[in-house]
């Protein structure tokens, strides 16, 4: 891993750590990384799946 200076919001990390059950403020932070990226990874991959399975939509004539 490289080591990165950022500022974090003291309270989001400690509640971070309360609920993850991390021992340590850099895996608190490695693992709400992990899930945010999780998250919207699967999100992506599901709206992807999605657009093959569904039929091309038909388009009305004008009148």
């Amino acid at each position: 891993m490289s080591p990165t200076w950022i500022d974090i919001d003291d309270e989001a990390l400690r509640e971070a750590m309360r609920f993850s059950g991390a021992r340590s403020e850099d895996d608190a932070v490695n693992l709400a990384l992990r899930v945010y990226a999780a998250r919207h990874r699967s999100r992506a991959e599901t709206l992807r799946e999605r657009d093959r399975a569904e039929p091309p939509k038909r388009r009305r004539p004008r009148n």
